[in-house]
């Protein structure tokens, strides 16, 4: 959907003042080098040197005078700095590596975390004496840095990500508290999250509870300078016996882990919630390799110990996983509501409310089940809302539908067949562009598919990939401004208001940065979150209702419509995207004709994402590609997106033309990760095994693989053996027809017809397997649009 540039050239990387060839160190020497470097870093972060080298190239002398120091010392940290690999030195000036620059100021800076390792580093000799002595050391023993260190790496993603990208995430919650809702913090310290809150909220009274006097009494000094005594108040309590009364909003950031008896504490804000309210709770994800040994020595130095003087259960800082969280707080009567985006690699958030609760005003969740209390979820949404949604769109169907008729009958008297047409399909699409989101996204997947409707409504439809309305000048306006406070770096960029791809989730304009490179700035839509949470969970639960009719023939189509909605709900949160352009990247990068843009994630934030802007895309047909170079290209396409499913385990859902770019030369552009899963590893196996079978016109083993799949605990007692070979014929025959020599496999044509024939037989695999079919149906409908003619190899990609 975005249009971005050719990757530019990096600082050029000179080694020559530290060696050209490093000693390559034994792995423990190798882990106390990068211990000594992180206190290299704690020093740059201390004395001004990162952020200082972070504005940009500078030689020693000039860092030395911007952060009033000693150059000689400049220089070595420097130095030191070229021998990590996080800087690099053109003989001239130093600058910090392009990957490296992300992490050095902003929401990703390591600065609170190397200031927590040298706190920590600093408590070894006393937390060692304390092992010998029962594993139990006090809060109140350690550095008063460790605290502020602490409460900085919560402020990375407080200040900003709790207003702006978790409350807004959870239906009605904000609503709440802009008209004055009531809002406890667990573990408040001196209390700068409940000041952001009430900052942003200035209608709300807020509690904090923290054990740590010192804190509390700083933090209710610092807030009464700010005007905000009367709405915050900060006292030394346990929360467990303090929450008191009913709170619509109760967070608990990175603390759960830490307290004495935490099912109490659980039952205790469950009890304090009022119907409708959240507990956002924020914790660390099951996590392997350096950042799990990163986050237990953080549980060695500090959790582990401060638990146990507290007398408490010593969870650990990997010790509340989602599945010992979630049971733990369904025995505490909390169900989750949603997952909240992403936004840091080592955190997790999550939103709890009442178990059985609702807003008040709504009923139950329609089509609510068991399953569905696990927070990988669309968020809860009420059913008086979702009535009310249905009835909206009813209206507006019948209204755009009568409109649409009725304007095709006047113009086709009026003005012929052609123009009525042509009219027609454009009031389609503006129709569809007024219901919201998520249908422009379903009009999106629909002009794919030229082998069910006719040209002129693909080609209308096609519009939707890129060119649906863009933002007013007003909420372009409101939605910089707020990726702004998000990513103050993206300050920097003059971002022209010209909207250069427009999409149903976002929009994107052009940019520069300060060396004048032009970027490409996805900024997300207002409202869009709430709008596509709202319609996927009506769609869903409609979906859930419909298959029971007998017209389905048992079919789950709510789980494969309700696992669809998860992966495109999954769109708005940018962090996610990045993480998967990323991935595509690695994935693409064994294709030289392949290019995806490189993401500058010293800009991304939530709702904004940017990437280098790739100059010579065009819609339509690829100017000056012959046939033969077409097909050349198009078996790459179909190749590296089969690579991707059947060898790396990863579909991209959404490559329609607004997401994919053929220039003249035959590069191929891909755009736009954010309609992406991740296959399990069973799924990925059974996939490539059928399409191997499909090249080699194998039916019976295709038919095979799907049944099992379908009933990987063995088939229900109603099917035999003979309904295994007559659904494995079929299947075979439909491969067969599919696949003759000679002809043209079409997934298009074969895809639909085997859908059919898994709901004649009530064969229904995982609804993993719909997401690779439905990439290729897409993909492969896309290159048709272009070269009709094309021949597409039944495998393309599994090999």
């Amino acid at each position: 959907m975005s249009r971005k540039s050719t990757p530019s050239a990096g600082t050029a990387r000179d080694d020559s003042d530290v060696g050209d060839v490093g000693l390559e160190l034994p792995r423990p020497m190798a882990v106390v080098a990068t211990a000594m470097v992180a206190a290299m870093l704690e020093f740059g972060s201390r004395t001004g040197l990162s952020a200082a080298l972070a504005e940009g190239p500078s030689q020693a002398a000039e860092l030395a005078e911007a952060t009033g120091g000693d150059a000689r010392l400049a220089e070595e940290w420097l130095r030191g700095m070229v021998a990590a690999g996080l800087a690099a030195h053109d003989g001239s000036r130093y600058a910090w590596l392009p990957e490296v620059r992300p992490y050095i100021g902003g929401m990703m800076d390591v600065g609170p975390g190397v200031a927590l390792f040298g706190a920590l580093t600093r408590s070894v000799p006393q937390v060692a004496e304390a092992y010998r002595a029962g594993g139990a050391f006090a809060d109140v023993w350690y550095p008063r840095e460790l605290a502020d260190a602490m409460q900085r790496m919560s402020a990375q993603w407080t200040k900003v990500i709790l207003p702006d990208v978790w409350l807004p995430a959870v239906p009605g919650l904000t609503d709440t508290l802009r008209d004055g809702g009531r809002v406890a913090e667990i573990g408040c310290a001196s209390g700068e999250t409940l000041e952001t809150l009430a900052t942003a909220f200035p209608r709300i009274t807020a509690d904090g509870f923290d054990l740590d006097e010192r804190l509390t009494s700083a933090g209710n000094a610092r807030l009464a300078d700010r005007g905000l005594a009367g709405r915050v108040t900060l006292s030394p309590l346990d929360a467990t016996t303090a929450l008191n009364g009913e709170y619509d909003l109760i967070v608990a950031l990175s603390v759960l882990h830490d307290v004495s008896d935490l099912p109490r504490l659980l039952r205790a804000a469950a009890s304090a919630l009022r119907p409708g309210g959240s507990l956002l709770v924020v914790e660390s994800p099951p996590l392997t390799g350096p950042a799990a040994a990163m986050l237990l020595a953080t549980s060695v130095l500090y959790c582990v110990p401060a638990t146990a003087a507290r007398g408490g259960q010593a969870l650990g800082t990997m010790g509340l996983t989602p599945d010992v969280l979630v049971p733990m707080a369904a025995d505490a009567g909390l169900a989750p509501v949603t997952t909240l985006p992403a936004v840091h690699p080592l955190v997790s958030a999550y939103a709890f409310g009442k178990a059985g609760a609702r807003p008040p005003g709504d009923a139950e969740p329609v089509g609510a089940r068991e399953e569905q209390a696990v927070p990988d979820r669309l968020p809860r949404v009420g059913r008086l809302r979702l009535a009310g949604r249905a009835a909206g769109l009813a209206a507006r169907v019948a209204a755009a539908s009568l409109h649409i008729v009725s304007m095709w009958a006047l113009d086709r008297l009026v003005s012929g067949k052609a123009k009525a047409q042509a009219r027609g399909t454009r009031r389609l699409v503006l129709h569809l562009e007024r219901m919201g989101p998520t249908y422009v996204k379903f009009g999106q997947m629909l002009a794919s598919r030229a082998d069910l409707f006719p040209a002129h409504v693909t080609a209308r439809l096609a519009a939707l990939h890129d060119d649906v309305t863009p933002m007013g000048a007003g909420e372009f306006a409101r939605q910089l401004a707020r990726a702004v406070r998000q990513e103050p770096r993206l300050s920097r960029l003059k971002v022209m208001d010209r909207c250069i791809g427009s999409g149903s989730i976002a929009c994107v304009y052009e940019a520069l940065d300060a060396d004048g490179r032009p970027l490409a700035v996805k900024l997300q839509r207002e409202g869009v979150a709430e709008s596509m949470s709202i319609d996927l969970t009506l769609l869903t639960a409609l979906t859930r209702v419909a298959e029971r009719l007998p017209a389905a023939g048992g079919a789950p189509m709510a789980d494969l419509v309700g696992y669809m909605s998860r992966a495109l709900y999954g769109q708005i949160d940018f962090f996610r995207e990045a993480a998967y352009l990323r991935r595509l990247a690695t994935n693409l990068a064994r294709y030289d004709e392949i290019l995806v843009p490189r993401l500058h994630e010293e800009y991304t934030c939530a709702t904004a994402l940017v990437t280098d802007l790739v100059p010579g895309l065009t819609d339509g047909a690829p100017a000056g590609v012959d046939p033969a170079t077409g097909d050349r290209v198009a078996a790459r396409v179909l190749d590296a997106v089969g690579s991707m499913i059947f060898k790396d385990g990863f579909v991209h859902c959404d490559l329609h033309p607004g997401n994919i770019y053929i220039r003249s030369d035959g590069t191929v552009v891909i755009l736009d990760a954010g309609y992406c899963v991740e296959m399990p590893e069973a799924v990925q196996h059974a996939l490539r095994d059928f399409f191997i079978n499909l090249a080699l016109r194998n039916g019976v083993r295709c038919g095979e693989i799907m049944y099992d799949s379908a009933f990987p605990g063995g088939p229900p007692a109603r099917h035999t053996a003979a309904d295994r070979r007559a659904f494995a014929g079929e299947i075979a025959e439909l491969v067969r027809t599919a696949t003759e020599p000679g002809g043209r496999f079409d997934m298009t044509d074969f895809g639909p017809r085997v859908f059919e024939s898994q709901n004649r037989f009530g064969v229904h695999p995982p609804a993993d397997f719909a997401f690779p079919l439905m990439s290729l149906m897409i993909v492969e409908g896309t290159l048709r649009r272009w070269w009709p003619g094309l021949q597409i190899p039944a495998a393309a990609g599994v090999g």
